[in-house]
């Protein structure tokens, strides 16, 4: 499964004036955000993949195209299928025993506008150079915090149940908390306890 998502990774596209930063070199917050865009996106795609029941609850169209849309989309991150929610309210309703639609779309729209946001931005795209480190340092905690509550309601969504999903959520949350945390040299900041 590992690969499959890796592949889903290698299989986008280079987003416009996107350019490859090398490790020893500083990033910037809005290529950083874009990482972790393109982290999302991989796992929207492939877990479209893994549940397609999940994917029919939103679209006719196949997981690409789907992912495509919510990422490239004019739809300001506000989707009917998921309420019109945003951020912490959007996961929310992966938990929510009532709500019967798209989990994937959820999670996936729910993180990407919480980190955005975080970053400082109205959307992925503009993000502002100098960034708050507070509200970054919040969002790796609420990260965490996810992260233990899929792992403990994992057999409540059908999308969480699968050990293979299940695998690649952890992962891509452990990827962008890894990420958040080392953008800062501040210790306090990339050390703090939630």
């Amino acid at each position: 499964m590992l690969s499959l998502m890796a592949g889903a990774a290698q299989a986008q596209p280079k987003k416009k004036n996107q350019v490859a930063v090398p490790a020893s070199q500083a990033q910037t917050a809005k290529q950083v955000m874009s990482q972790h865009t393109d982290d999302l996106r991989a796992l929207m795609l492939t877990l479209y993949e893994l549940h397609p029941e999940e994917l029919a609850k939103s679209t006719q169209v196949g997981a690409r195209e789907m992912t495509e849309w919510v990422f490239d989309g004019k739809a300001s991150w506000k989707f009917d299928a998921i309420r019109r929610t945003q951020q912490s309210e959007a996961i929310a309703l992966i938990f929510d025993p009532d709500y019967t639609g798209d989990h994937i779309l959820a999670l996936v729209v729910g993180l990407e506008t919480l980190l955005f946001h975080a970053y400082g931005g109205k959307n992925e795209y503009e993000i502002p150079v100098s960034v708050d480190d507070k509200p970054l340092a919040q969002v790796a905690c609420e990260l965490e915090s996810l992260q233990k509550a899929v792992q403990t309601n994992a057999k409540q969504v059908t999308a969480l149940s699968q050990p293979a999903s299940l695998q690649l959520i952890q992962q891509a949350l452990q990827t962008i908390i890894q990420r958040i945390r080392g953008q800062f040299s501040d210790q306090k900041v990339a050390h703090i306890s939630c």
